[in-house]
């Protein structure tokens, strides 16, 4: 019986593939401490880069500083070493300036003048409210109209009260009626009695120990068209009368046309 042999070329084939299966194990332990390795190489590196680069950041920001701080000692001269404030100061030397225009004006205190009060702040909108002339406003008797008496001349004025104070009276008015109107006024002191008696029921009294038989006037707004209407109030105890006095202008005046008695009232104003 003889003994078996294993033929050599398929020992061969068993010892490489013996050395291919180590060097394959050898690889993959060595692989996980090669990466180790490597990894604690890089954050040593990337520690050392982060310092370096804190480093170069402070370097440039203490060279900024320094700079800065000894920035205000730089001056620009030119080739001749005059500095740009001496070379103005010279121009400004050198200038012929005019004389200067309202320089009293300007250093004058124009936040107050003459007739106004040192409380009241001179603006643009006090000055503007100031040039405006105010309208005058007067006021209104109810059931009369308006006092407004500004369009009443004082020549006006004077033949007014004095036909006020004749027809208080109860005189004659011959020199204060126009040419041909004397019966103007019988008539109108004829409408007066009979008034005074329908409303006060008595007859009218003479005039009082004063001569006036009312107590008080109150002039309206006069009417101006071709002759002159001046609404008058005549007040007396009793109540008061509205009466119309009418004039015209001639060459001796303002004289007395018409005049007519719009309206009675009592003292309580009915």
């Amino acid at each position: 019986m003889t003994q078996g042999r294993i033929p050599t070329e398929d020992c061969e084939d068993c010892i490489v593939n013996n050395e291919s299966m180590e060097g394959i194990s050898s690889f993959f332990i060595s692989f996980p401490i090669l990466y180790f390795c490597l990894k604690i190489w890089y954050s040593k590196i990337m520690r050392h880069m982060e310092k370096s680069i804190l480093f170069i950041l402070f370097s440039c920001a203490f060279v900024l500083i320094v700079s800065c701080a000894n920035g205000h000692t730089a001056v620009l001269t030119d080739s001749n070493g005059d500095t740009l404030r001496s070379r103005a100061d010279n121009e400004d030397k050198e200038i012929l300036w005019t004389r200067e225009l309202e320089s009293m004006r300007l250093v004058q205190n124009i936040t107050t003048g003459d007739g106004v009060d040192n409380a009241v702040k001179l603006t643009p909108q006090s000055i503007i409210a100031s040039s405006v002339v105010p309208v005058p406003v007067y006021p209104a008797v109810d059931g009369f109209g308006s006092v407004d008496t500004s369009l009443i001349s004082p020549e006006l004025k004077t033949a007014l009260e004095s036909a006020c104070g004749t027809i208080s009276a109860q005189k004659s008015a011959d020199p204060l009626m126009a040419d041909g109107c004397l019966y103007s006024y019988v008539l109108f002191l004829s409408d007066l009695k009979t008034g005074w008696k329908e409303k006060f029921g008595e007859d009218i009294p003479d005039a009082d120990s004063s001569g006036n038989l009312f107590t008080k006037e109150i002039y309206g707004a006069p009417f101006i068209d071709d002759d002159y209407e001046v609404p008058v109030r005549f007040e007396c105890k009793k109540g008061y009368v509205d009466i119309l006095i009418c004039f015209i202008k001639n060459d001796n005046g303002y004289r007395i046309h018409q005049l007519i008695i719009q309206k009675w009232g009592g003292a309580d104003g009915k």
